[in-house]
């Protein structure tokens, strides 16, 4: 056996047992009816993983028991322990789930290992019919493409027919399942981008508290509280906590103090590699324990030491990033990422690295420092669209350096306070939604609903 194939027969050993450990363990019932109906017993290489696989799809269907301890039982009952691995293999399968948040993973590594010996199996099958040469030779082959045809569809059966123009247009349209209402919904993703010192790390933590305290992010209203989850792979405590202990004043102040339970933070100044497997390990089993509505991790040159700047480099991040979403059962996903220096006097937006960052998100904006009079006194930023948005959703036009808040949005009437000492136009002041006459310049959006989303 060659370096390579001992290679993929080891990941092929490890996937099987970690998807066999799968089922032994607690707290994987939103996995099993997936993970059952991807795998039969004669994907695996091994025969004894694909009878015991049997065995437990078979307890887990019956809602029976299913962990080493009652299978080991079950198994000594019906005299199969020994010749089925014995009992500390069972307690070794349990124990060789890195985390189970991949385990649909490893069984699209099985199936594929099944897959290509079912083909392999077809081809030495035709062989065998050329060497023997029974039959015709267009008998041999109509059998081959049908063998062939038949590894290709093999999954045709859970295929659904597509579906008629007529009846999809009858369809109700599906309300998002918001995480912040009109902004976030799950499974979205929103990356935000900006030069060093842009204010964009600020600007996505109090995205983060506002959720967490059950605020808006952009209006004066109020949504249902939000469980957070914020990963700063760049700074260190010392330095995040002084941010974050102003904006939870600032959210109690507004009369809305977040409560226990509700945000979650780690703190890797040396970053991350999620590309090497115990950092990823290590991110899966944190998102598994606190299960977030809304992720924040980043930023994005953090999140790997080999780099974001190619191809190469970006698709193992967007994989693991990916596994981020689904350990957490589709959590709202909001990065952060530097955009280019300057050039021609211009500034590009876009993320820097691979191109294939510019597609991945559904929603990507940057900051951009406005250029009209009295901007840099307010610091007035734009907030600028880098991609086309896959849905339509409320975000500002423009954020100002904010009061209580780092930063405050400009795009709903009466929302933004004018910082002290700061001289405006007649202009400037309606463009912006200051009206002197109300309480700290805020005019109620008569649209608004007191509480959204609860």
């Amino acid at each position: 056996m060659s370096g390579v194939d001992e290679t993929r027969a080891t990941e092929l050993r490890e996937a099987e047992y970690a998807v066999l450990g799968t089922l032994l363990r607690n707290g994987v019932q939103d996995l099993v009816p997936d993970l059952v109906s991807a795998l039969a017993a004669e994907d695996f290489r091994e025969p004894r993983c694909g009878e015991l696989w049997d065995l437990l799809c078979l307890r887990r269907a019956s809602n029976q028991p299913c962990d080493p301890i009652t299978v080991t039982a079950a198994l000594r009952a019906q005299g199969d322990l020994e010749r089925l691995g014995g009992a500390v293999w069972l307690h070794e399968l349990h124990d060789a789930v890195p985390t189970t948040a991949h385990a649909l993973h490893y069984a699209e590594i099985i199936r594929e290992d099944a897959t290509w010996r079912a083909l392999a199996a077809a081809g030495t099958r035709a062989m065998t019919a050329v060497q023997r040469r029974e039959g015709t030779a267009a008998e041999a082959a109509e059998r081959a493409v049908e063998d062939v045809r038949t590894v290709r569809d093999r999954d045709a059966a859970t295929d659904a027919p597509p579906r008629d123009l007529l009846d999809f247009l009858q369809e109700r349209e599906d309300e998002p399942e918001w995480v912040i209402p009109g902004v976030l919904a799950r499974w979205d993703r929103l990356m935000i981008t900006a030069g060093e010192g842009g204010g964009k790390s600020l600007l996505l933590r109090q995205i983060l508290m506002r959720a967490a305290a059950g605020l808006h992010p952009w209006k004066k209203a109020r949504i249902a509280p939000v469980r957070v989850l914020l990963v700063d792979a760049e700074n260190a405590d010392d330095q995040i906590r002084p941010w974050l202990r102003r904006m939870a004043d600032a959210a109690e102040q507004e009369g809305a103090p977040i409560g226990r339970g509700q945000f979650h933070l780690e703190a890797r100044p040396d970053g991350l590699d999620l590309t090497c497997a115990a950092d990823r390990a290590w991110l899966a089993r944190t998102v598994e324990r606190v299960q977030p509505d809304l992720i924040s991790i980043g930023p994005l040159y953090k999140l790997t030491t080999n780099g974001a700047s190619d191809e190469e480099a970006a698709r193992p991040l967007m994989s693991a990033l990916e596994m981020v979403r689904t350990a957490s059962g589709g959590a709202a996903m909001v990065l952060e990422a530097h955009s280019p220096h300057a050039s021609m006097g211009k500034r590009d937006l876009r993320p820097i690295g691979s191109s294939l960052w510019l597609r991945w998100p559904e929603f990507g904006f940057g900051l951009s420092p406005a250029s009209e009079p009295g901007a840099e006194d307010l610091r007035l930023m734009n907030w600028l669209p880098w991609r086309g948005p896959r849905s339509e959703r409320c975000w500002p036009e423009q954020l100002c350096e904010g009061v209580s808040w780092p930063w405050q949005a400009i795009e709903y009437a009466g929302n933004a306070p004018i910082p002290t000492g700061i001289t405006l136009t007649d202009d400037q002041a309606a463009r912006l939604g200051y009206v002197p006459d109300q309480p700290d310049g805020y005019l109620p959006d008569p649209e608004e609903d007191p509480i959204q989303g609860a």
